[in-house]
């Protein structure tokens, strides 16, 4: 099993400060991960599922980031669609970059909605080279 410490992380997404939490391993893999939470929840996840998720990652090597979009949990401004989530998303990819020295790549973790804002945002970042999609979901037929 891999040591790993817990981080308190606050970075800016436009004119709001967002807040959230590394998991960082002793010794780690140069990919992180991105924990993007869907629905109306924060960055701990029902029934703990995000931090114990990320907890499990930084066991085996992977650091991570899981982080409360703008307007929810414990971060600044008005609530938002996850479909208006890129600057978030971009924002908190930076942070994780900053944040864990010696990654080099991130991979997208989404589920519900965030799986469905991982889509819209991945291909516009090309530090993201992969996406692990649990449970997508759309309401309406087009986005951008």
């Amino acid at each position: 099993m891999n040591a790993y410490r817990e981080q308190g992380v606050v970075f800016k997404s436009g004119y709001n400060r967002l807040v959230g939490i590394a998991a960082i391993p002793e010794v780690a893999t140069d990919v992180g991960v991105l924990i993007l939470v869907g629905g109306p929840q924060y960055r701990v996840g029902s029934h703990r599922q995000f931090t114990l998720l990320a907890r499990s990652l930084a066991e085996a090597g992977f650091a991570s980031l899981r982080f409360d979009y703008t307007g929810m949990g414990d971060s600044e401004g008005g609530e938002q669609e996850f479909d208006k989530t890129k600057e978030d998303i971009s924002a908190a990819i930076d942070a994780l970059f900053e944040t864990i020295p010696g990654i080099s790549r991130v991979v997208l973790w989404g589920l519900c909605d965030a799986a469905s804002s991982a889509m819209i945002f991945a291909y516009s970042h090309e530090r993201v080279t992969g996406m692990i999609l649990l449970n997508p979901w759309v309401h309406k037929g087009e986005y951008s």
